[in-house]
């Protein structure tokens, strides 16, 4: 399957404009997660079974756990989970000759999200995701924060581990170790130019930010549209509350 051509096909890429990226980044291309659906249920559940599939094929390595859960950050993959639990139950009692690995099974999980934009699992999820092994899936990484945090409350709060981390599209250059994983397997990466804020040359040539798509509209509330003087404090973007 080309995922590339599916994700031209749904509009997904955008370029040709300025956007911020959720790190804080400036670029003129964007990865629209809204266009996903419009390739279609069939194409997207195929998506999701082929970035499985790629991941076993690059030795994706599972637990012997009784149950392993697929967790979807709240604002990421929270459609995606399900699909993937459910490829990876099937593929085990397809290949599986002993009856210890047919036993395994995948649920959907997912994370939510605080008032300070901290993850965390609500309190009826609990008993159900404590001590079970996870594998984290995401849509779009890009310096990996997400992932990173969801790991971390994996191990520290739910007393869980993390066995690998899978996502539609690195666009951040990722690998497991950056992202403090033991696996790290993304269906498709894309290299798109990114610019430091203080070294933006979009907005050093007053191009204006797409408030549309992104963290744009977040940033020209902030700080109004570039270009900017030499001095301005670009902090409260990182520090202050969404």
């Amino acid at each position: 399957m080309d995922l590339e051509k599916l994700l031209a096909e749904g509009n997904a890429v955008v370029s040709g404009d300025h956007f911020v990226y959720k790190s804080g980044k400036h670029g003129h291309e964007y990865i629209d997660k809204g266009q996903f659906s419009h390739i279609g249920s069939i194409n997207l559940v195929m998506v999701i079974k082929e970035i499985g599939w790629r991941a076993e094929e690059k030795g994706l390595k599972i637990n012997l756990a009784p149950e392993i859960g697929i967790i979807g950050p709240a604002e990421g993959a929270v459609l995606f989970p399900l699909s993937l639990a459910e490829h990876f139950e099937q593929r085990i009692r397809k290949t599986s000759e002993g009856e210890l690995f047919k036993s395994i099974k995948f649920f959907p999980a997912k994370t939510s999200v605080n008032e300070n934009d901290r993850h965390y699992v609500k309190d009826k999820d609990l008993p159900r995701y404590r001590g079970k092994p996870f594998i984290i899936f995401e849509d779009i990484v890009n310096d990996g924060t997400t992932i990173r945090e969801v790991g971390d409350l994996i191990r520290s709060e739910l007393n869980s581990e993390v066995i690998a981390a899978m996502c539609f599209v690195d666009r951040g250059g990722q690998t497991a170790e950056s992202l403090n994983v033991p696996q790290y397997f993304p269906g498709l990466r894309v290299t798109m130019e990114q610019h430091k804020h203080s070294c933006c040359p979009l907005c050093k040539e007053g191009i204006p930010i797409n408030t549309k798509l992104g963290k744009g509209k977040r940033w020209v509330e902030l700080f109004g549209q570039p270009p900017y003087k030499l001095n301005t404090d670009f902090s409260p973007f990182w520090f202050l509350k969404n």
